[in-house]
Formats: structure tokens, C-alpha cells, sequence
């Protein structure tokens, strides 16, 4: 049997399919093509309108497949039947069987009846990422309780995994070739907490950057409230931390940051983003902000504006705000029109890529470590990061071939040139 897949969403939901993929029983090939497979799981995302209307599509589309194969099977599995299973059944009825991925175990051990195939004990991952990167999830669930958000509805409360297994599994990553891991949670602040560990974090940080092997670290997924002193502290130290945070913080306006219920104020945020760049050295942010959430004046959005301006994020992703059936927003008056909401979101948008540009042209002339990820023949030059820059959603850097590195080692680069989105340069000694 072959087996194509779809994988929609966030890290943390590929890190899900992985195990789903590394854990189906003997007789199955894991084909790329779609229209080359006997069956096609879609691991869907439900986190917003947008992401829950790519997971229908592409439903849609491969039960469509059905019409001419009547013996191509068609699994869904993810957010969006973990939180409509039953709308789902109702609606696109075509499904072979939609699971959720609350439970990895229960999941496969049902996907694999499903398949005529044992079940096989182990959680191997199969890994859909290139060889030299993983993301490596460290809980699950979510406490916060952001009034826009769905996420704790979908995964439930926050549950840490334990710290041997996370351990473990790095170290079987390092084994198998993974130079850079990315640790990922619904708030990676967060871990240890739940077992009383108030500085679970830290310890892992250290533990990870002891592993022979490894060489990048990447911390994903933090939240402004939940920063601790310790891991400034830590990060700044240890040399295989890259010097790059992902701290989302969705608005600056006191009262839509109240109305979030992000459990934080303008006055800590600005705080810890000078803490971090004063005792960090060499450091990168990346963060989110959202437009249009309810009750959004022109005067809050022109105070997140100023705040871009002013602090200048090297990094910067621009959201409009979704009205998510089941949130605590959503008992709100979805009262900024849609326009007004993507007109805030471009104009940030335009304004970062400005300050991005900027910041890029500063590096013109150093000389910096870069990650290989792609060799192109097409536009005949190697694809590779910085170590301020995470796969897919961040600047690439080109270098022209030929290039005698390959996939995965880090290369010492000067860069030549600068745009909004990429960086040129040029091999060094």
C-alpha cells in the first residue's frame, strides 16, 4: 500500500504527523505524491478561519479522487476534527475515518485497524523535515487562556513532557544527523512549571547544549508574561542558544492586552525587550501582533504602530484578528470591519519590511556562521540561515555556487548584499 500525506499547520502539529507516519505497521510505502498513493492522511490546522478553510480545501480536494478511484482512502487527522469531528463526519461524509491527536498511541493504534496493519509499539518519528533540523516538542496544551484563542479548547491544559523523554529523543535526533533543534510548545516559558520545576527550562537549555553533535538550539513559542530573569541569563551564556527569541506579543495597548488576557502590560513588555538586548549579546527578536481585535480603536492601533516603530523588531509577523467560535472573544462584537483590519495589518506590515530592509543592509560586510538547507541548480546557489533566522518563515541567505559544502554544515559567510527578504554573500575563510 503507499501513502501520501498533507501536512497543514504549525511545527507542533508536523511533530504529530511525524509519529503518526513513523508509527503506521509493515506494507506501507510513504510516497510524496498524492495522486501516486492508495490513501492520503491530511493533518489538518484549526487555529483561525484561514487555516480551518486550507484544511477543508485540501479534504475536499483528495475525496474528489474518489470519483475515479472508489478504492483511494482519504484520513484525516489533526486540530480541526480534534474540535468538529462530528460537523466534519456530517459534512464531508466521503472520509475514510477522521482521527484526532490528543493521544498519539490511541491514534495510531486506530489508524493502523483502519489499515489492516498491527500496531507497533514504538514512537519512531518519521521525519518530513530535511535530515539536518527537527523541531522537538516539550509539552502540550496551553494554560494561558487568551480570549482569541482556541488553541487550550483543541490540546487542553498545559502538561510538560517529561524531562528524560525530551532528553532522549534529542539525543536520537543528534544520532540520526539533526544539527539544529527547535523546541516548540504552546509556551515553551512555560515547561517544568506543572512539575514544579521553576527552572525546568533552564536545565533542559543546558542539558541540550552539552549534546556532542549538536550545534544550534532555536527557543520558539515564548510568552512575554512568563520570562524569567534565569533565562536571559542562560541563553546569553550558552553558545549553541542562538541568539534569537520568538516572543509573540499580539499588542501593546494596556486595555486590548487586558481585554487578550495576556497577563502582561506595555510597561513589562518594553522592559523585557531592553533587558534582553542589553544582556544578550548579538540578540534578534522575532514577535506577532494582531489587528482588529474587538474593541481596537484607531488610537490602540496607533500606539502598536509607534511601538514597531520605536522598538524595531528584527523579525515581525502582522495577524488580523479572528472571531474563533468557543472563545472567550467571541461573546465580543466582532466590531472592526475586515478592510479597517487588513488596512492595519498591511500598513505594519509595510513598516516593518522597511525597518527589516534596514537592519539587513547592517550586515553587509560581516562575516557570520549560515546553516545550509537547499543546494538550487535553478538559481544556482546554495540556500542557507543565519542563526537569527528559523526555517520557513524567516530570511534566507544565497550564496552563488559552486559551493563545496553540502546540506546541514554550517559555513562561515560574508555578506555582500542585502534586500528585505534575503541576504547575498560570499564564502569566507
Amino acid at each position: 500500500m503507499k501513502l501520501s500525506y498533507i501536512s497543514l499547520g504549525c511545527p507542533k502539529n508536523e511533530i504529530d504527523l511525524e509519529f503518526i507516519l513513523g508509527g503506521i505497521g509493515d506494507g506501507v510505502e510513504i510516497v510524496d505524491l498524492v495522486e501516486q498513493a492508495d490513501a492520503v492522511i491530511i493533518n489538518t490546522c484549526a487555529f483561525i478561519d484561514d487555516a480551518k478553510q486550507e484544511s477543508i480545501d485540501k479534504i475536499l480536494e483528495a475525496v474528489e479522487q474518489k470519483k475515479d478511484n472508489p478504492q483511494f482512502k482519504v484520513f484525516v487527522s489533526g486540530c480541526l476534527p480534534q474540535r468538529y469531528k462530528d460537523e466534519l463526519r456530517k459534512e464531508i461524509p466521503q472520509v475514510d475515518e477522521y482521527f484526532d491527536t490528543t493521544e498519539i498511541t490511541t491514534t495510531l493504534r486506530n489508524f493502523n485497524k483502519r489499515l489492516n496493519l498491527p500496531y507497533v509499539e514504538q514512537l519512531d518519528r518519521f521525519r518530513i523535515t530535511p535530515s539536518h533540523f527537527a523541531y522537538l516538542k516539550i509539552a502540550e496544551g496551553c494554560n494561558n487562556r487568551c480570549s482569541y484563542c482556541a488553541i487550550p479548547l483543541i490540546k487542553g491544559g498545559f502538561v510538560s513532557r517529561p524531562y528524560n523523554s525530551i532528553i532522549n529523543e534529542a539525543q536520537n535526533l543528534v544520532s540520526a544527523g539533526v544539527r539544529e533543534i527547535m523546541l516548540v510548545a504552546q509556551d515553551t516559558t512555560m515547561y517544568g512549571r506543572d512539575l514544579k520545576q521553576s527552572n525546568g527550562l533552564d536545565t533542559l537549555l543546558r542539558d541540550l547544549n552539552d549534546l556532542d553533535g549538536l550545534e544550534w538550539i532555536r527557543l520558539l513559542y515564548t510568552h512575554p508574561a512568563h520570562w524569567q530573569d534565569s533565562f536571559i541569563q542562560t541563553i546569553a551564556e550558552l553558545d549553541k542558544v542562538v541568539k534569537y527569541i520568538d516572543l509573540p506579543v499580539q499588542h501593546i495597548s494596556d486595555s486590548i492586552l487586558k481585554a487578550m488576557g495576556r497577563n502582561v502590560t506595555r510597561k513589562q513588555i518594553e522592559s523585557l525587550v531592553r533587558q534582553m538586548r542589553k544582556e544578550i549579546p548579538e540578540l534578534m527578536l522575532r514577535t506577532t501582533v494582531i489587528t482588529g481585535y474587538p474593541g481596537e480603536t484607531e488610537d490602540n492601533y496607533l500606539e502598536l504602530l509607534d511601538f514597531v516603530q520605536e522598538f524595531r523588531f528584527e523579525r515581525l509577523g502582522a495577524f488580523t484578528y479572528s472571531h474563533e467560535e468557543g472563545t472567550r472573544a467571541y461573546k465580543l462584537s466582532d466590531d472592526v470591519p475586515a478592510d479597517v483590519k487588513e488596512q492595519r495589518k498591511n500598513e505594519i506590515m509595510e513598516l516593518q519590511a522597511e525597518i527589516t530592509y534596514l537592519k539587513n543592509k547592517e550586515l553587509i560586510g560581516k562575516k557570520i556562521p549560515v546553516i545550509i538547507d537547499e543546494i538550487d541548480t535553478e538559481i544556482h546557489a546554495a540556500i542557507g540561515r543565519t542563526q537569527w533566522d528559523a526555517p520557513e518563515i524567516d530570511n534566507s541567505v544565497l550564496i552563488p555556487l559552486p559551493v563545496s559544502a553540502k546540506i546541514g554544515d554550517i559555513v562561515n559567510v560574508q555578506i555582500t548584499n542585502a534586500d528585505i527578504y534575503d541576504l547575498h554573500a560570499k564564502l569566507s575563510e
